[in-house]
């Protein structure tokens, strides 16, 4: 009896895993190719009219809009983690706001530990802040 429970167990196990992998893959799938516009970091609003942006190329690349410079990374992700490498970007300086809240995207970013979709939201988790910081996809003009 114990052997036909542990046999059940572990064909449960393996239906869940698989459709967890699936509705990833499909995560994966919805990221790519969308520009995402960040609207809070640690639950703030962003600064009005800076724009921070990101884009999922493939799946071990991002780009995009710090709010005053381009960047880029690797990512690596898995089922339960999601690692940003070094952030390559330009060296453009401007006004004070805008800097801070792009330093603060960076570093939110380049602590990101895990990514996920919350209704129409991408959250990325953070171990710089404790709310994970929030995008809404970029509508771009007249869409």
């Amino acid at each position: 009896m114990q052997r036909k429970f542990m046999q059940l167990m572990f064909v449960l196990s393996l239906i869940v895993a698989c459709s967890q992998t699936e509705r990833l893959q499909m995560r994966v799938e919805e990221f790519k190719s969308t520009d995402w516009v960040l609207e809070e970091i640690d639950g703030s609003a962003v600064v009005d009219r800076v724009q921070s942006t990101i884009r999922f190329q493939g799946n071990e690349r991002i780009v995009g809009w710090g709010g005053c410079n381009r960047y880029f990374a690797t990512v690596r992700s898995g089922h339960s983690f999601f690692k940003v490498g070094p952030i390559g970007s330009t060296r453009r300086i401007c006004p004070p706001v805008v800097m801070q809240q792009e330093d603060r995207f960076f570093n939110a970013l380049q602590k990101a530990r895990s990514i996920r979709m919350e209704d129409a939201h991408l959250l990325i988790d953070s171990e710089a802040t404790q709310e994970p910081l929030k995008f809404g996809r970029l509508k771009k003009p007249g869409s």
